[in-house]
C-alpha cells in the first residue's frame, strides 16, 4: 500500500514550493528601438490549456498533468514570470539534430579512413566538475546504456571497442553542446547531467539532449560504423530530475576516497533507461511535469512498475 511518504517524490524549491511550469505563448505588439522596449501580449498556451468554468469562476485546465488552475493564478505567474523575476535562455548550439548528424557522418567517415578526427564547428561546454557549494542541487540526468554490449563485444572485441570509443566521443560531444557534463561512464554507455541556471530550460534540453542522442546514432555513428565494417549500436535512454547532493565515499583502512553524487532522480533515470526498448527515449513523471507542451505532445505513457523506483504509480513516457 503506498504512503503519503511514497508519494511526496516531486522535487521543492528552497522555499519549500513544488516545482512547477506553465506555458505561455508571446506576441509582440511593438517596439521602441530609442527605449529599447517591447511590448509584448502574453496568453496560457492555447495547445496546453483550455478555459473553463468552476463554480462560477473562470480556470485554466491543463489537459497534460490534469490539473485546474484559477485564472487569478494565471495572471499571478505572468506577473512573476514576466515581470522583475530574470528570465534564462540557454539554447543549445546545434539548432537542427539531423543536420549536425549528417555533417559529423563525413567527418567520422573520414576519420575511420584514416584522415585526422575533426571536431564539429558548434561550440561545447568544457566538461567540468559539478559544485555543491550550494548544498542540494536540482539537476537533471540521462542514463544511455548500449543494448547487448556484453554480445557484441565477446564476438568482436576490437571492432566494438573502435565503435564504443566513437559513439562515447561523439554523443558526449553533444553533452557539452546542451551545457551538460558527464558524470561518469559505464563501460557500455555513460551519465550525464545538466545543471545550469533556470529549471524549466534545464528540463527542456534534457529532453532535446536524449532526442538528440537517438538522432545523431542514427544519422552519422552507425551509417559510418556500418561502412568502415564495424558494428552498429543501439542504445536506450531514460531521463528524470530532481534534487542531489554530493556525499563523499572513504574506506579509511585502505585510503580509498571518491566523492559521488546521490540523488534518487539519478536512480530513477536509470531504472527507466533499464525499461526502454531499443534506441526509445523514455522520461519519467517528475521531468514530464517541467516540460514544454512541444515535448508533451510527443509523448505516451508507457507501462512501468514504480516498486522499481519505491514509488508506486510512478509514471513514465516514451518520446517520440
Amino acid at each position: 500500500m503506498a504512503t503519503d511518504r511514497d508519494n511526496d517524490w516531486r522535487d521543492k524549491d528552497a522555499a519549500g514550493k513544488v516545482r512547477a511550469r506553465f506555458d505561455f505563448e508571446i506576441e509582440p505588439i511593438r517596439s521602441d528601438d530609442a527605449t529599447r522596449i517591447v511590448t509584448v501580449r502574453v496568453q496560457p498556451h492555447r495547445r496546453r490549456y483550455a478555459l473553463v468554468e468552476v463554480n462560477g469562476e473562470r480556470h485554466y485546465l491543463d489537459k497534460f498533468l490534469r490539473m485546474i488552475i484559477p485564472e487569478k493564478a494565471v495572471e499571478e505567474l505572468a506577473v512573476a514570470q514576466f515581470g522583475d523575476l530574470p528570465v534564462f535562455y540557454n539554447p543549445p548550439a546545434i539548432e537542427s539534430a539531423r543536420e549536425y548528424a549528417s555533417v559529423r557522418q563525413g567527418a567520422i567517415a573520414g576519420e575511420l579512413r584514416g584522415e585526422s578526427y575533426v571536431a564539429p564547428p558548434e561550440k561545447a561546454r568544457a566538461q567540468t566538475q559539478l559544485s555543491f557549494a550550494g548544498g542540494t542541487r536540482f539537476l537533471t540526468f540521462l542514463s544511455v546504456d548500449i543494448c547487448g554490449s556484453s554480445g557484441l563485444r565477446r564476438r568482436d572485441p576490437v571492432g566494438f571497442e573502435r565503435a564504443y570509443e566513437i559513439f562515447l566521443r561523439e554523443l558526449a560531444t553533444s553533452v557539452g553542446h546542451f551545457h551538460g557534463a558527464i558524470l561518469k561512464t559505464t563501460g557500455d554507455g555513460f551519465i550525464a547531467t545538466i545543471d545550469c541556471e533556470g529549471y524549466t530550460t534545464q528540463c527542456d534540453n534534457t529532453v532535446d539532449l536524449g532526442l538528440t542522442f537517438l538522432a545523431i546514432l542514427r544519422g552519422s555513428v552507425n551509417p559510418a560504423l556500418e561502412a568502415a565494417g564495424l558494428p552498429s549500436l543501439s542504445i536506450r535512454v531514460g531521463a528524470d530530475c530532481g534534487a542531489a547532493r554530493l556525499r563523499k565515499i572513504t574506506v579509511p583502512a585502505t585510503g580509498f576516497e571518491a566523492p559521488e553524487v546521490a540523488s534518487d532522480a539519478l536512480n530513477r533515470a536509470v531504472k527507466i533507461e533499464q525499461s526502454a526498448a531499443a534506441n526509445e527515449l523514455r522520461i519519467g513523471r517528475g521531468l514530464y511535469e517541467l516540460v514544454h507542451v512541444q515535448w508533451l505532445e510527443r509523448c505516451e505513457e508507457v507501462e512501468f512498475n514504480g516498486k522499481d523506483v519505491g514509488i508506486e504509480g510512478y509514471q513514465v513516457y516514451k518520446v517520440k
